[in-house]
């Protein structure tokens, strides 16, 4: 092994044992008070799912960036007397440092100092599961470690692809350890491509499977896998913590008509996701882009709400998802002060579902909900089916609409209403679409 990765192990944060957190949050000027405190409360939720206990906090009213510290040396000289009284060994930062900024603020406080990035770099290191996700957290942590390696505490080490125990190295000559690290993104990278090629023969394999889908999306922690479970009678973990799902899952259900959907649950969306971490969310993702209809999940008894949803909608416009039918599902209702059809005039005009994950309320009508919205797409077909194929008359039977059903001589004529993936299945029996599509 390169001196680089094993001199990395040894200065990890991680091999440092850091326990005691002090979170620095950076209010800008157009962050109101209340929104400051809601940012800190969400780091301090995203440090105590990477492993870390948080014991002390400020906030830090930015009126202009220090390009060396970020913070001026008042401000700075204040938090490194508050991290000395509560005995603090590792500095949180909720805002993006720079590597100048970092390396100076660790040397001004001789203790670790990581920024938001990196917090959510460790909990998606520890936290993913599949090959590409690990090989993209792995890559996405490399790209940002690169130009830090001379810090004094690095993660780089990190760069395992999310598997816990296998560190990588540390530093010696500058140069060389940069041509060391720009050699293993250039590897990762190949890699990814490799596993990518065989995501999409996975994928069209999945587009074949004839049921509509119904990809369920939200801000981090807003009861989606919780939801799954019930909608599926799943057992996909649930935890009071940031990014408790990283990786897709998957169930098929029998709707109450008798039509076999399929539920996904996708990773949580999360205010300023750092960019290396886009593509590591794709695998995911792509499940909502290419989904028939989106459960949007949010937490109603958030008073983050409004930016939680904010968050979503510019996440699906940048998958090219907005676009399809969506239910705004507002879960936690039972935490609710006050209804959000009667408080907020502008969700009356939304197909919204007030639900309780936790109390198992609303979920009848959110079925009802998505079996209205799945046949509103639907069209209707001239079928001819082959006498001897009763299994697509079975199918046909419990997946469409049947309107008229005549047993010819040679075919059974069928007029029914499809949905997009169903009218895929039985494309090569279709030979009319009634809505003014040409004869076959």
């Amino acid at each position: 092994m390169e001196n680089i990765f094993i001199e990395l192990e040894q200065r990890d944060i991680q091999s440092k044992k850091c326990e005691r957190a002090c979170l620095i949050e950076i209010q800008e000027q157009r962050d109101s008070p209340h929104q400051a405190q809601a940012h800190l409360d969400e780091l301090n939720s995203l440090v105590r799912t990477m492993g870390i206990e948080p014991i002390c906090s400020i906030n830090v009213k930015l009126r202009q960036a220090h390009r060396a510290t970020l913070i001026g040396t008042g401000k700075m000289q204040e938090i490194a007397e508050l991290g000395e009284k509560v005995e603090a060994d590792i500095f949180i930062f909720d805002y993006d440092l720079t590597p100048t900024q970092q390396r100076n603020l660790e040397e001004f406080y001789n203790q670790p100092v990581i920024d938001r990035q990196e917090v959510i770099l460790d909990i998606f290191a520890d936290r993913a599961s599949t090959k590409e996700a690990m090989l993209q957290v792995a890559l996405a942590r490399m790209v940002y470690s690169l130009p830090r390696l001379t810090r004094a505490w690095t993660h780089l080490s990190r760069q395992r692809g999310g598997a816990k125990g296998n560190r990588g190295k540390g530093e010696t000559q500058l140069e060389t350890d940069r041509r060391l690290v720009q050699d293993r993104i250039a590897k990762l990278r190949k890699e990814i491509i490799k596993v990518s090629k065989t995501r999409d023969i996975q994928r069209k394999k999945r587009d074949q499977i004839p049921f509509p889908s119904v990809a369920i999306v939200g801000y981090t922690n807003a009861g989606k896998s919780s939801l799954l479970n019930l909608l599926t009678g799943a057992d996909v973990l649930v935890e009071d913590k940031l990014f408790a799902t990283l990786d897709p899952t998957s169930r098929k259900v029998k709707l109450p008509g008798g039509r076999d959907i399929i539920f996904t649950d996708t990773v949580g969306f999360v205010r300023k996701l750092p960019h290396l971490l886009v593509d590591a969310f794709m695998s995911t993702l792509e499940e909502a882009a290419r989904s028939d209809l989106i459960l949007n999940v949010v937490d109603g008894s958030s008073e983050e709400w409004e930016s939680h949803m904010e968050t979503t909608e510019q996440v699906l416009k940048e998958l090219g998802a907005w676009e399809i039918p969506k239910i705004l599902v507002v879960n936690k209702s039972d935490l609710m002060q006050t209804p959000w059809q009667s408080s907020i005039p502008l969700l009356q005009e939304k197909d919204s579902v007030l639900i309780s994950a936790a109390k198992n309320k609303g979920i009848e009508e959110l079925i009802q909900t998505i079996e209205s919205y799945l046949n509103r797409s639907r069209q209707s077909y001239v079928i001819h089916l082959p006498t001897e194929r009763w299994d697509l008359h079975g199918y046909v039977h419990r997946n469409a609409t049947v309107e008229k059903e005549e047993f010819l001589d040679d075919h059974i004529l069928i007029e029914a209403q499809l949905s997009s993936a169903d009218a895929k299945r039985l494309e090569p029996f279709i030979v009319k679409n009634i809505q003014g599509a040409s004869d076959k």
